[in-house]
């Protein structure tokens, strides 16, 4: 078994005290409901542990959404898309333990 990797596009930032992770994701996630949106931030949460994670698409006009905590997201907002500190990662699916249930 080969451990999975992917890559994404994201942000650790700290900013006023208040360290989260900002992650681009397809715009499709930030429509498919709260469901599609919780599965999207725990994929990422192992990468950002315990930061808030901030799901970030451009829409087809090119215009930032962002979902995630009220304040940091109209801070993002009045920041602006370019003024985020985008950094191409590559995580590593780990893979899991077959013989987990049997400790």
């Amino acid at each position: 078994m080969a451990s999975e990797t992917f890559d994404f596009r994201g942000a650790l930032i700290k900013e006023q005290g208040i360290t989260f992770a900002v992650v681009e994701v397809d715009p499709a996630v930030l429509k498919g409901g709260d469901r599609r949106l919780t599965e999207e931030r725990e994929r990422f949460a192992p990468i950002f542990k315990g930061v808030p994670i901030i799901l970030a698409a451009r829409g087809p006009d090119r215009r930032a959404l962002y979902s995630g905590r009220p304040d940091i997201v109209r801070f993002l907002a009045s920041t602006g898309w370019t003024r985020i500190p985008w950094k191409r990662y590559r995580a590593r699916k780990k893979e899991r333990n077959p013989f987990k249930d049997w400790a």
